[in-house]
C-alpha cells in the first residue's frame, strides 16, 4: 500500500475521503490477475509458439491486449521447447498460465504471468527430460502444483510439477501411470480435490484424489463402452462429466457421466449419446450448467445441447455454428453467457465470440478476432466476480471508489444509480456485513 494512502484506511476515516485520497495518490489497480474478464489463447505454430491475451468488451467482442512468443525456430528440425503452444491452463487465482509444448525432439512447459490488464509475460520455459515429455495437456491442481498428460512411452503417465515463482522454478514431484497408452486429456473437478484423465486405449475415464504436495491417489475408473473418450470436462456445478469420442462408435458419440460427492463416476443412462454431426471432439458446459457445447473435428461444426439438470442427459438443440472444413474448429470455452470458438487454419484464423441465448441459440458478436499467432489452438478464460466491483464493469479500478462509497453510505441510492449491480460486492472483507469495516479491505484490493 502506498504510504500517502495508508493513513486513510483506518476504521473511522470518513468514507467520502477515500475517493479524494485515492485520486491524490494516483492509485492504480495492480492485482496479480486480470481485473477484467479475459481470454487467453495458445498458438500451435510449428515454427513459433505463442500465447495471446484478450479482454472481453461489454458487448462480448474481444479486445487484443498482447501476444508473447514462447519459442521460435527456422526449421521444424531445430529443437524448440517453446514451439507448438498446445493446451494451456490458468491457476485458480488467475495469476499464472501453464502451456504444454509437444514440439518434437525437445518438449517443454512454459509459465506466463498475467497482469492486472490481462497482459501476459513469459516467466520461464521448462525443458522436459527425454522420455518424460510429449505433454498433450496441462492442468493446474491448485495455485502451486500442476499436472501434465505425458504421452511419452507406454504406459503413459500423469506427471506432477511444483511451480515456485520466487525462483522461478519448476520441479518434478512424481508420476502416476494410467496403466497403458491413450492419455491425452486432463480436467479438475471445480470444487473437489479430484483430477480426471482419459484413457482412449482402454476406453476409460480415470479419477484421482489430489493430496498434499500434489500427490495423486487412484479413486475410480469408469468404462465408456464401445467408444474412446477424448477431451473431457466437468460441468461448473461439479455434477456431470462429458467427453468427445472422435471417430469411435460411428463418429458421432458423446460420453456422459455423473459425479458423486467423492468425485467417483457413473455412466449416465443412455450414454454414449448421439450428436447430429461427425467426430465429436471438444466439450464444455456453459457457466449456468444449462448447455453442453461440443466441437466436431470432421464437420468443423460447434453444436449446443440442452442439459437435463437432474440427470445430465444432453439433448441437441438444433443450434450450431459452422467454423469451416475438417479440423478447422478447435477449442470451445464459455464465460458468463458467452461462447468462444477457435478457428485454427484455412484462411483467416482467430477466435469467434457468441452470445448463448434461450434454447441454446448462438448469436455472433462482431467478427473473427485474430490472435496474431500461428494456428490458434486452445482457450482459457478468466471470469471476474470481483469484490469491490461496484459499477459492474468487470474490472476493479478507481472508477469503483464512488460506487463503493455510495453503497456503504446510501444503499437505496446505490440501487437507483446502479440497477442490476450486486451491492453485496461491497462486503469486501467477507464478514457478511456491508459497512465501514470493508474500507481497509477495499483499499488493499486497489493497492496490494
Amino acid at each position: 500500500m502506498s504510504s500517502c494512502f495508508r493513513f486513510a484506511v483506518g476504521f473511522g476515516m470518513p468514507l467520502r475521503a477515500l475517493a479524494v485520497v485515492a485520486m491524490l495518490c494516483g492509485v492504480e489497480a495492480a492485482l496479480g490477475q486480470s481485473t477484467s474478464r479475459a481470454v487467453f489463447v495458445s498458438n500451435n505454430g510449428n515454427l513459433e509458439g505463442s500465447v495471446s491475451a484478450f479482454t472481453v468488451n461489454p458487448n462480448g467482442t474481444l479486445a487484443f491486449v498482447n501476444r508473447v512468443v514462447t519459442g521460435s525456430r527456422a526449421s521444424i528440425s531445430d529443437p524448440c521447447a517453446g514451439c507448438n503452444g498446445y493446451e494451456l491452463s490458468l491457476t485458480p487465482n488467475g495469476r499464472y498460465l501453464a502451456v504444454a509444448h509437444p514440439a518434437g525432439d525437445v518438449d517443454g512447459i512454459s509459465i506466463l504471468q498475467v497482469a492486472s490488464n490481462a497482459a501476459v509475460s513469459l516467466v520461464m520455459l521448462y525443458t522436459m527430460p527425454l522420455n518424460q515429455d510429449a505433454p498433450l495437456d496441462v492442468q493446474w491442481l491448485d495455485n502451486e502444483y500442476f499436472a501434465v498428460a505425458s504421452a511419452a512411452g507406454s504406459p503413459n503417465n500423469i506427471r506432477v510439477y511444483r511451480f515456485n515463482p520466487a525462483g522461478p522454478s519448476v520441479t518434478p514431484i512424481g508420476a502416476t501411470s494410467i496403466g497403458s497408452s491413450g492419455l491425452g486429456y486432463l480436467c479438475k473437478h471445480p470444487t473437489l480435490p479430484v483430477l480426471y484423465a482419459n484413457n482412449s486405449t482402454n476406453d476409460l475415464v480415470l479419477a484421482y484424489t489430489i493430496g498434499a504436495g500434489g500427490s495423486l491417489s487412484f479413486l475410480d475408473s469408469e468404462p465408456t463402452g464401445a467408444v474412446f473418450p477424448l477431451d473431457i470436462n466437468v460441468s461448473p456445478n461439479g455434477q456431470f462429466l462429458y467427453g468427445g469420442c472422435g471417430i469411435s462408435g460411428g463418429g458421432n458419440k458423446i460420453v456422459g457421466m455423473t459425479i458423486d460427492g467423492t468425485g467417483a463416476l457413473t455412466g449416465m443412462a443412455g450414454t454414449p449419446f448421439t450428436s447430429p454431426t461427425t467426430s465429436t471432439f471438444n466439450t464444455w458446459v456453459s457457466d449456468d450448467n444449462a448447455y453442453l457445447i461440443v466441437g466436431h473435428s470432421t464437420s468443423g461444426q460447434v453444436h449446443t445441447f440442452g442439459v437435463d439438470g437432474g440427470t445430465g442427459v444432453p439433448t441437441a438443440t438444433g443450434n450450431f455454428f459452422d467454423v469451416g472444413i475438417q479440423g478447422e474448429g478447435q477449442d470451445v470455452r464459455t464465460l458468463d453467457n458467452l461462447l468462444f470458438v477457435v478457428d485454427n487454419f484455412n484462411g483467416p484464423t482467430g477466435v469467434y465470440s457468441f452470445t448463448i441465448g434461450a434454447g441454446g441459440t448462438l448469436t455472433q458478436n462482431g467478427v473473427l478476432t485474430s490472435t496474431g499467432g500461428i494456428a490458434p489452438r486452445s482457450l482459457a478464460t478468466w471470469k471476474v466476480n470481483l469484490p469491490g466491483d461496484l459499477n459492474c464493469s468487470f474490472t476493479l479500478d478507481l472508477d469503483d471508489i464512488g460506487p463503493f462509497v455510495l453503497a456503504l453510505l446510501d444503499p437505496p441510492e446505490y440501487a437507483v444509480q446502479y440497477p442490476g449491480c450486486n451491492i453485496n460486492l461491497a462486503d469486501v472483507n467477507g464478514d457478511t456485513f456491508t459497512d465501514g469495516r470493508d474500507a481497509a479491505a477495499f483499499t488493499e484490493l486497489l493497492v496490494p
